[in-house]
């Protein structure tokens, strides 16, 4: 796979492929030791997200625990879901969670992953998830009444602006995101990034983005969403964005 450089949140990356035929580009925790495969098949394990190499800004790292991505769905995240209308697609469902949690409280529920190992684990929980770049044809384009962008994904592709423009076109008129941001509300940044895990074992680098609340307003406006409710909860902040026609 290739990667493209940039540093700032305006560059060129598309993410793994798509609807206009974009170069490829490396994938979150993918290539060189496959740390993020390694850890879903274990169910265990800690990564860590950091910048590939040092950078003018500090942009410090992200820790995830394989078993907090793995276990159910928090009361606090059970509850954001009953905000939401079906059909609910889930982008980078991971092994699927939410996607549990969602059909637990009867919404029909999607997930779209580019890692194979994470859609094996959602669907051994019953849940329905392809393995897709969010940026390829997804089946139901145009009618999904709610998306899902949580524990970072708003960084797919490394382009913010983009990846909403593609979840927009995705939403049925007057469709929902709910996205994840970062606690740091002006925080606005994308590089290229590995995923390595407690014994230094990194993947290829890969483009990847992070946005605070403000910063992630602003480039869903440019991308024909508008921002209608900002929560905190347990120190998490979220955003619902609605497609307006």
């Amino acid at each position: 796979m290739s990667t493209q450089t940039a540093s700032t949140n305006t560059g060129p990356w598309a993410g793994g492929g798509s609807a206009g035929g974009s170069i490829p580009v490396a994938l979150f925790g993918q290539g060189g030791h496959e740390p993020y495969a390694g850890s879903l098949s274990l169910g265990l394990g800690h990564l860590t997200l950091r910048p590939e190499s040092a950078r003018p800004e500090p942009i410090g790292p992200v820790h995830f625990s394989m078993q907090g991505w793995s276990a159910p769905a928090t009361a606090c995240e059970r509850e954001l879901l009953r905000t939401l209308r079906g059909p609910v697609l889930d982008v980078g469902c991971g092994p699927g969670r939410m996607l549990a949690a969602a059909g637990e409280l009867g919404l029909v529920a999607m997930g779209v992953d580019a890692s194979a190992p994470a859609v094996r684990a959602a669907t051994s929980r019953g849940a329905v998830a392809i393995h897709s770049s969010i940026f390829d044809p997804v089946p139901h384009e145009g009618g999904w009444a709610s998306a899902l962008l949580l524990d970072g994904n708003i960084g797919i592709g490394g382009n913010i602006r983009v990846l909403l423009e593609r979840v927009a076109a995705l939403l049925a008129p007057c469709g929902q995101a709910l996205a994840e941001a970062e606690i740091s509300d002006s925080l606005d940044v994308a590089y290229l990034a590995v995923l390595e895990d407690s014994a230094g074992r990194a993947s290829a680098a890969f483009p990847w983005a992070r946005a605070g609340a403000k910063a992630l307003a602003a480039h869903a406006a440019r991308a024909g969403l508008v921002s209608v409710a900002t929560r905190t909860v347990q120190g998490r902040v979220f955003l619902t964005l609605e497609r307006r026609v």
